[in-house]
């Protein structure tokens, strides 16, 4: 008798607590804007965009010939992805530096740039910019720069960019720290 009584207040108390438990149901909504546009090196930034670095290492000052690739986020060159159907090209749009009063090194005919000495601006070094290692055509400003190879729109472009120095070899160029900034666009 006991276990039956039991029984009954245990389904009694179930009852009494599942009718008497409300349920609240509902949505969730959720949303998400996409927009055309580029990413380069992996970043959305419309300005002021990090494109990598161009770096010379260290060297003696009387060198002979130097050559270093802009190393970006992505690896070797400026990597650009932008949304299906997107037209872009990237452009070298100049670079910070104007020729200072002493020039080391050979000045290219075309595309001329100088890295200028940190603790004197009228000592440089003149470099070009090149689209390949092999290329003896130097990039001039506010001209479409080619990707590497083909154009993939669903992976995006790699853009290779060579910095080269041609004919230190000179014992009058003064040792220290040359810097410039080179400016690019992706225009879309």
């Amino acid at each position: 008798m006991k276990i039956k009584l039991f029984l009954l207040g245990c389904g009694l108390t179930m009852g009494v607590a599942t009718s008497g438990i409300a349920a609240t149901t509902g949505t969730i909504a959720a949303t998400l804007t996409l927009t055309a546009g580029c990413l380069v090196n992996g970043q959305p930034a419309t300005t002021g965009a990090n494109f990598g670095t161009l770096n010379f290492g260290s060297q003696v000052a009387t060198f002979g010939a130097l050559q270093a690739a802009v190393t970006g986020s992505q690896g070797a060159g400026i990597f650009v992805r932008c949304t299906a159907g997107e037209n872009y090209n990237l452009q070298i749009t100049g670079s910070l530096n104007a020729a200072p009063a002493t020039v080391f090194g050979t000045v290219p005919a075309t595309g001329a740039r100088y890295l200028i000495r940190a603790s004197d601006a009228t000592r440089g070094v003149a470099y070009g910019l090149y689209p390949s290692a092999a290329s003896t055509a130097p990039i001039v400003d506010n001209t479409i720069v080619s990707p590497l190879g083909t154009a993939d729109a669903t992976y995006g472009d790699n853009y290779t960019i060579y910095g080269k120095i041609a004919g230190g070899n000179s014992t009058l160029v003064p040792i220290g720290t040359y810097v410039d900034t080179i400016n690019v666009a992706v225009n879309y």
